[in-house]
């Protein structure tokens, strides 16, 4: 880490990569046409990707790969095939969001950078440590974690000596939900976003009723985020001590990516303009927000109103002719000049229409009068919006052609020998690269004029058009009577910035004796990958997640039931609240369930602040004779917790790769695998004698996990849950949690009962029963359900009103 802040750009195809480059990036990150987040990009083919990375770093720019997707265990050969190629032609890095496919490139390519995606959910330092210390470079943190937060996060990685780069998006879309976290894209239409090809239901209609049926806000964009903007902030950012800022938008134009990429990089150096800024409103605009990053309330990230590109908004129309408008400028913050070809959109309360400019009547400081070049009913006091930019155009070509790459600075230490040959050691620091050079002319004995380092120096500096430039000249023996012709002094230039360009490109790609040895590490995992065998358990087990004492005592009556899973997240208003009475629940549940296995289920998104608080609840609750293990959703906070056995959940294991891995490192002695893997999938899962797999076969399935609480719409007085509507009258239960997350949960109802006898036959180890979501009532009616199908009694049959389905157990998931 060199302590200089990088522009990190996103790249979907070549040429998008040449506006990236030009604009200004300090690194870039493309993907191949599988494995990436952003699947319906046009994105990159493996020749593509090797021209990509010899182009980016003629001009020092680093080049990553996203492979950051879940990785099925039946792809896992072909992605380590991938990956090794991407090393092979020497990109800088990879993203990656699954966990055991980065324990896989740690072990069989240790060369390869290892960056960890927004797709892990890095919201804390216990996981960023945890990350740290398992081989990663660089993490990219949750766009939800407020900036005092990343603060800590890299004064504590600096205290503690990790050398590990912290990331941060700072401008373009954002996803509702936390990122890795959403599962509603999956099951509901079929399209995962943890595989890269989320449909983005968010950013649909919706309307929000109560949980006695009253509408609280009619149908609208309830789910839809404003685009992140930080452009404001850069300085903070980096005085916060992110290392790369990195912009959303590998789906998005060429003008998008110079725009924001040139702003940026002007911003990072304390440059900000007005131009800039109105580069980053016209180049694309959901409504600008500076994100929870910056500590804004939920209902200043969210728009609730629209969910697409708005344009930006310049005034409105205070006159209407027979062919003509006049429009009032309202923007303060800089003049805007309406040119021809720019695009207009007039929104009034009822419709929207738009029109490309071609005749300009008149403009001033505070108003524009345009022709109208066809037939629109436009309405006094509509809103104007620019949606298409000449400006932006042509700035964005002018930035491009100005070519604002960095060039490579090199220092030279010069020495002339005994030989009056003229030695130097090139120095790059930016690279942390050193070579040393001998020019073949040698010095002549000088007859009049000598020649002066000044002499020497102004020739080496010129360096033209050439990717690189002379920074400091030292000498360390220079004679007082040596000559040499201008003109040599130039080729010896020339040559040696040729030779500094090819030792570059020798020492970024690995070398054919460090290909050989990754290739055959490969060879011998993928002939043991080959011969493996897949082992089944002997018994499995069951276990049911509640949320009260009432349904423990239901639950405390089926013998069949080995584990209770007490979540009481949903009970209480407050953090503070929730940590001063658990341990008063715990303790009552206890007494309940009699010889049955407790375990704690910790808040979602439960982070290292809490984890002395968790740690002084179960020494109370060991002190009161109650055994408890812990589960939890983040990694790092289980690393921390050494008092007692941790289960992990919600950690997208799809492969025996992240198990073993998680096993290992974080000790966890139980996993849930992903419930979006079908059974095809789960047959591929082997035992592992350090970890049991567990499986959920019957509840409501979590969507979706969010940052924004509605306090916009429902104010103070939370209900105990609300439902959100699509626009076919679909329903899915929201609730809020103490830790002020919104949880949405899909209306069906997961039930997998009918093959429990296929489930059996895998490595499953624990089947669980997702009861938090249910009345009493209800709770009795399923665990007699349960309690029929499990013991092989006459069905009991659930009510009529409880839509059931199998999720993605037959189907699976999509694979490319």
């Amino acid at each position: 880490m060199d302590g200089k802040c990088k522009v990190l750009s996103p790249v979907g195809s070549f040429d998008i990569l040449k506006s990236a480059v030009f604009a200004g990036a300090d690194c870039v990150y493309i993907s191949a046409k599988k494995y990436g987040a952003r699947g319906f990009a046009e994105n990159f083919s493996y020749r593509e990707i090797r021209e990509a990375v010899e182009f980016a770093h003629e001009y020092n720019v680093e080049v990553f790969v996203t492979v950051n997707v879940s990785i099925l265990e039946c792809e896992i050969i072909d992605v380590i095939e991938y990956v090794y190629y991407l090393y092979c032609v020497g990109v800088d890095g990879v993203i990656v969001e699954d966990i055991g496919l980065g324990s896989l490139i740690s072990s069989l390519i240790p060369d390869l950078n290892l960056h960890a995606s927004t797709q892990m959910t890095i919201h804390d330092y216990s996981f960023t440590k945890w990350l740290a210390c398992n081989g990663y470079s660089s993490v990219n943190v949750s766009r939800e974690v407020p900036i005092g937060r990343i603060h800590m996060i890299k004064s504590s990685a600096l205290a503690d000596n990790l050398d590990v780069d912290v990331e941060a998006f700072v401008h373009g879309a954002i996803c509702y939900c936390y990122s890795g976290c959403c599962l509603m894209s999956s099951f509901l239409g079929g399209r995962s976003g943890n595989r890269g090809i989320c449909a983005q239901p968010c950013r649909l209609k919706y309307s929000l009723f109560s949980s006695n049926g009253n509408e609280i806000a009619e149908s609208n964009y309830l789910l839809s985020t404003r685009d992140l903007c930080t452009y404001h902030d850069v300085d903070k950012l980096v005085n916060a001590g992110v290392n790369t800022i990195k912009i959303e938008g590998r789906m998005k134009t060429s003008e998008y990516v110079t725009a924001t990429t040139y702003a940026y990089k002007n911003a990072v150096s304390g440059n900000l303009s007005s131009d800039d800024e109105y580069m980053l409103d016209v180049a694309f605009n959901r409504g600008f927000s500076s994100g929870y990053m910056m500590e804004n309330e939920c209902y200043d990230v969210v728009n609730r109103k629209y969910s697409g590109n708005q344009g930006f908004m310049i005034g409105y129309i205070d006159r209407v002719y027979d062919d003509e408008i006049r429009i009032h400028l309202t923007n303060r913050k800089y003049p805007i000049e309406i040119v021809n070809g720019d695009g207009l959109k007039f929104v009034d309360e009822k419709s929207s229409c738009g029109m490309y400019v071609s005749g300009i009547v008149s403009q001033g400081k505070d108003f524009v009068k345009l022709k109208l070049n066809k037939k629109l009913n436009l309405t006094k006091d509509s809103f104007v919006y620019i949606t298409y930019s000449k400006f932006l155009e042509n700035k964005t070509k002018a930035i491009i052609n100005e070519d604002n790459t960095n060039k490579v600075a090199i220092d030279l230490l010069i020495n002339i020998n005994n030989e009056r040959e003229l030695e130097v050691k090139c120095s790059i620091p930016s690279m942390g690269k050193c070579f040393n050079y001998k020019a073949t002319e040698k010095f002549q004995k000088a007859k009049n004029r000598p020649l002066t380092c000044d002499v020497i120096d102004k020739q080496l500096r010129k360096t033209g058009d050439t990717q690189y430039s002379i920074e400091n000249i030292e000498y360390t023996n220079f004679y007082d009577d040596l000559f040499m012709p201008t003109s040599v002094i130039n080729a010896i230039r020339r040559d040696l910035i040729e030779y500094v360009d090819s030792e570059i490109r020798k020492s970024q790609n690995p070398t054919h004796k460090k290909q050989q040895q990754v290739r055959q590490s490969i060879d011998e995992f993928k002939d043991a990958y080959k011969n493996k065998t897949y082992n089944t358990t002997d018994t499995v087990k069951y276990g049911a997640y509640i949320t009260s004492k009432k349904q423990a005592e239901i639950v405390a009556g089926y013998d069949f039931i080995d584990d209770v899973y007490y979540d009481g997240s949903f009970n209480y208003d407050i953090k503070g609240h929730y940590y001063k009475n658990i341990f008063y629940s715990l303790r009552d549940i206890a007494t309940v369930i009699g010889d049955k296995n407790l375990i704690w289920t910790l808040p979602a998104l439960c982070g290292d602040s809490e984890v002395g608080k968790i740690n002084s609840i179960i020494e109370q609750l060991k002190d009161e004779g109650i055994a408890i293990k812990i589960q939890t959703d983040n990694i790092g906070v289980a690393s921390e917790i050494n008092s007692c056995d941790c289960y992990g959940v919600n950690l997208n294991i799809y492969n025996n790769y992240t198990v073993e891995k998680l096993a290992t490192t974080s000790e966890f002695k139980r996993l849930a695998i992903s419930t979006e893997l079908g059974f095809d999938d789960l047959v591929s899962f082997d035992v592992n004698s350090d970890c049991e797999l567990e499986y959920m076969i019957f509840g409501k399935l979590r969507l979706m996990i969010s940052e924004d609480n509605f306090k916009d719409i429902i104010g103070e007085n939370k209900d105990e849950f609300y439902y959100l509507k699509d626009t076919k009258n679909n329903t899915y239960q929201l609730r809020i949690d103490a830790h002020n997350h919104s949880q949405i949960y899909d209306e069906k109802t997961l039930d997998l009962t009918n093959h429990i006898e296929k489930l059996e036959k895998t490595a499953i180890d624990n089947l669980s029963l997702d009861l938090r979501l249910y009345n009493t009532t209800q709770t009795r009616e399923i665990m007699k359900y349960i309690d029929s199908k499990v013991n092989k009694k006459q069905v009991y049959k659930l009510p009529e009103d409880m839509k059931t389905y199998t999720a993605n157990f037959k189907k699976g998931l999509y694979k490319k």
